[in-house]
């Protein structure tokens, strides 16, 4: 499967440092992205606590559990550990201040954590080759922080993306819940389902043939066991997948 989206990635980096894989979203322990990372040449290993010594090995991928890469993200090791690793960040969609923090810590790989085990592997494999990756799910979202940050530094008011009328009592997909049963273009697409989209302008929006986005609504609409568009909404709140804000 071909990444769809042109990745936005830094110099080629320095075959130097093993990665140390921030997991701050997805599974607890998730054995498929293990076996995923190892079918494409990586020596991945789960771990609940830091190793006390980093693998000179520069194909080791140590994967942190959820409960410790949260503490090395808040804490003060984090610089430390840049020494010995290049650092990770698997982040969820739609998770702003999340990213910020990431941003502010000077990580500088960051994927999105709402997508299959091999799409994940699949984006890890190129973000190897570069000191720096941002994974496509993740770029606007980078861009508002960034502009954000920006405007705060400077005392103005801070940049935000303005909607459309049209959107502004949209219904919004929690990306999070719907990844556990749809993949991430699946989720896309049915967020702009809610947002009153039709096919027409969701492949013009998102760059897709029509019949690619027809195709995308019709796994969809089965996944949720929805008959058709307007029961896919009705099952989105059934499901409880919608956010607030």
């Amino acid at each position: 499967m071909q990444i769809s989206a042109r990745p936005r990635h830094g110099k080629k980096a320095e075959p130097s440092r093993p990665f140390l894989w921030l997991q701050l979203g997805g599974k607890r322990n998730d054995e498929y992205l293990l076996t995923a990372l190892k079918a494409i040449g990586f020596d991945a290993e789960y771990f609940e606590h830091t190793p006390v010594r980093a693998d000179e090995l520069r194909t080791r991928v140590t994967l942190l559990a959820k409960e410790e890469s949260f503490r090395i993200l808040e804490g003060s090791e984090l610089r430390k550990l840049m020494r010995d690793y290049r650092i990770l960040a698997a982040i969820p969609a739609d998770t702003p201040d999340l990213l910020r923090k990431a941003v502010h810590s000077d990580i500088s790989t960051l994927i999105c954590i709402n997508q299959t085990s091999r799409q994940i592997a699949q984006h890890f494999a190129v973000a190897n080759d570069y000191s720096s990756y941002v994974d496509p799910l993740l770029q606007m979202e980078l861009v508002e922080v960034l502009r954000l940050n920006r405007g705060s530094l400077r005392d103005e008011k801070p940049f935000k993306i303005t909607k459309n009328d049209e959107d502004n009592d949209a219904l919004k997909l929690d990306h999070a819940k719907a990844s556990m049963r749809l993949t991430a273009s699946e989720c896309r697409v049915l967020d702009s389902i809610l947002k009153g989209k039709s096919n027409r302008k969701i492949a013009e929006d998102d760059f897709l043939s029509v019949s690619t986005v027809n195709n995308h609504v019709s796994q969809l609409t089965k996944k949720i066991n929805a008959n058709d568009r307007t029961h896919a909404i009705k099952r989105v709140i059934q499901l409880g997948w919608l956010r607030s804000g």
